[in-house]
């Protein structure tokens, strides 16, 4: 799976609608979806996003239950500050967030935390995976050695997914619920 489909060249009539969407991608059950860097005017769209996963996803993402997205918090979201992290989404035709990864840069340490959540109505379609490559392609592009995620142990799905992806597990001392998922990036594979 290539994680940078082409855009249209300039002269394409629908080029400024293609940048604006983003990058088009196709599901593996034939949808078609954008991904691009979040926006500051996704607030809305990120808490309806929000507000479609299960509480169970909830719980698995954040490792608490949660009942919403306040508008603050998703404000926050959705104005990364570029030095420090970055975010990305895929998006539906309407401008529907169906899934967001985000990063968190440890600059001292080159490396980086990383978060992924899919719409449950899409998972397992490769939703995870075009925002994963696109994550770890901005990890890479910033030079960093690494990108890191703590994961709930039950969380079999997620832990199943980063393997594929070439994430080595390792324990965290005193938290016998987590196991952190880390993507290497120096040593020279493309997750795909």
């Amino acid at each position: 799976m290539n994680d940078e489909p082409i855009i249209p060249d300039p002269p394409h009539p629908g080029y400024a609608a293609a940048s604006r969407r983003g990058t088009p991608f196709a599901t593996a059950d034939g949808r078609a979806l954008f991904l691009r860097p979040i926006r500051p005017d996704d607030v809305d769209a990120l808490r309806r996003g929000f507000a479609r996963l299960t509480p169970e996803q909830v719980r698995l993402r954040v490792f608490h239950r949660m009942n919403d997205l306040s508008p603050e918090v998703a404000e926050r979201l959705c104005n990364v500050d570029q030095a420090v992290g970055a975010a990305f989404v895929a998006t539906d035709a309407d401008g529907e967030i169906r899934g967001e990864a985000r990063m968190y840069v440890e600059p001292a340490a080159e490396r980086a935390e990383f978060a992924l959540v899919v719409d449950p109505a899409l998972v397992g379609i490769g939703v995870g995976h075009a925002l994963m490559l696109r994550l770890l392609a901005e990890a890479r592009r910033r030079g960093l050695s690494e990108l890191w995620g703590s994961v709930l142990t039950e969380n079999a799905t997620m832990l199943d997914f980063a393997s594929r992806l070439g994430a080595e597990r390792e324990a965290i001392p005193a938290e016998p619920d987590l196991v952190r998922v880390r993507f290497d990036l120096r040593d020279g594979r493309r997750e795909d």
